[in-house]
């Protein structure tokens, strides 16, 4: 009986606890998405260095640097 309580118990504190995303993103232009739950801007290409390096040095075709050229 008692771990039938636990395990019900345990299963309504998940679900409460559960929330849905409701995060809007908004394009900003320009490859910056804004995220409005987070107060964020993101890369919209999560692989920016492998198209444009900014002329840093030291960033292959793949995008992979160093910590050090990060």
């Amino acid at each position: 009986m008692k771990m039938r309580m636990g395990v019900l118990w345990a299963g309504v504190l998940a679900l409460g606890l559960a929330a849905p995303a409701q995060a809007a993103l908004f394009d900003r232009g320009g490859g910056l998405i804004y995220d409005d739950v987070l107060d964020i801007t993101w890369l919209q290409d999560a692989n920016l260095a492998a198209s444009n390096t900014f002329g840093v040095g030291g960033i292959d075709a793949a995008g992979w640097m160093t910590w050090d050229t990060a």
